[in-house]
């Protein structure tokens, strides 16, 4: 009986703390739309720092597969390599700066120091043009240095401004140098961490949606480093054959120009056209009009030897989009963000097809994604 009466005693086992309700589907929509529109506004209100975090991780995806060379071949610590690399390349950086910057400071000298004679070169070209007469233009050097004076002296009137904002850019590339140090040593954790914050059930096709964002970005992004190398030691050497005056600014200039995709190598020509017409050939002995539109067919060549043979082997087709519609977004992207937005508007066209392809996907209930290369 004792025992009895003790197990019915005994109290019954508390019920289960209650569940906290799940999120509805529109509760979840709305908090996502609110994350969206807040994250915009701290993009926007942190815009003036953007450039050099944007660069920072260009630069850190850019350099991580020589980190991961550097570990697997010489076997070094992950930090070692990081050191190995970056003290490679400010020796690079330093070795270029010693051998092309008497140069190019001898260049720049010579260009200011030959500006009267360069004005007397240009006032007997243009008097040799008298189909101008022809046209009712008329045109004399001194005429034209009166035109530009007002924009000359404004000009110089900037260049307090323009020294600042120099000085800005050295600190904000020392900025992004050392960001992108920290990216690049954590970024196995960065990625790990990734992969650990999406349900297991979409890992898959978060790895395929990232092998093609990779696909794009380092074939452009190195693929785009390479070009501007290539043409700008081709430009070099070929207005170094002409005997074009400036040759290594020059073809400084076409190497950089080639971020600004179709229009680049046009804008890099004018001034080499320019100078041509201006003062003439260094080493032949040539007219300069005849000059001016010898160089004009060099940059023809040039630019089919780019299109047709570099670009395919170095670029590929990495971005796959019409030129009609990277040059749009170039202009818009130099709109929004000026020399980084042209440069990064045609990877991010692409990589924002790949992201419109997949939520399409989504919203037809098909197969989200596909393995890269199938």
């Amino acid at each position: 009986m004792e025992t009895e009466s003790t197990t019915n005693d005994t109290p019954p086992p508390a019920p289960p703390p209650p569940r906290a309700r799940p999120w509805s589907v529109e509760t979840r929509r709305w908090i996502v739309i609110g994350l969206l529109a807040l994250g915009m506004f701290f993009v926007y209100q942190l815009r003036e720092i953007l450039p050099p975090i944007i660069f920072a991780f260009l630069l850190a995806y850019l350099l991580n597969p020589l980190v991961v060379l550097l570990q697997r071949r010489a076997r070094l610590p992950r930090p070692l390599a990081l050191a190995v690399l970056y003290l490679a390349l400010v020796a690079l950086l330093m070795g270029l700066v010693l051998w092309s910057g008497p140069a190019l400071f001898r260049q720049v000298r010579a260009t200011i120091l030959g500006l009267d004679e360069t004005l007397r070169h240009a006032d007997a070209v243009l008097h040799q043009m008298t189909w101008l007469e022809a046209l009712g233009i008329h045109a004399d050097a001194n005429s034209l240095l009166k035109q530009f004076g007002a924009e000359l002296r404004a000009l110089a009137a900037t260049m307090p401004r323009l020294v600042a904002g120099a000085a800005s850019g050295i600190l904000s590339t020392v900025l992004a140098l050392v960001l992108s140090l920290y990216l690049l040593l954590e970024a196995e954790t960065i990625g790990r961490n990734i992969e650990h914050a999406i349900p297991e059930e979409y890992r898959e096709e978060w790895r395929n949606t990232k092998a093609e964002f990779n696909r794009i970005w380092s074939s452009f992004l190195r693929g785009q480093v390479l070009l501007a190398l290539i043409i700008g030691v081709i430009v070099t050497v070929v207005l170094t054959i002409l005997g074009v005056p400036n040759a290594l600014l020059l073809g400084l200039l076409a190497g950089f120009l080639e971020v600004i995709p179709n229009l680049g190598p046009i804008l890099a020509m004018i001034p080499a056209v320019l100078i041509a017409l201006l003062r003439g050939s260094t080493v032949w002995a040539i007219d300069p009009l005849p000059f001016a539109l010898l160089v004009v067919g060099a940059y023809f060549v040039i630019q089919q030897l780019e299109n047709h043979l570099i670009v395919p082997k170095v670029i590929g087709s990495s971005v796959d989009l019409p030129p009609v519609v990277i040059l749009i977004g170039a202009l818009a992207g130099a709109s929004l963000a000026g020399v980084l937005g042209i440069f990064l508007a045609a990877p991010m066209l692409a990589t924002g097809r790949v992201v419109a392809k997949f939520l399409l996907r989504k919203l037809l209930e098909r197969p989200p994604s596909d393995p890269v290369g199938q």
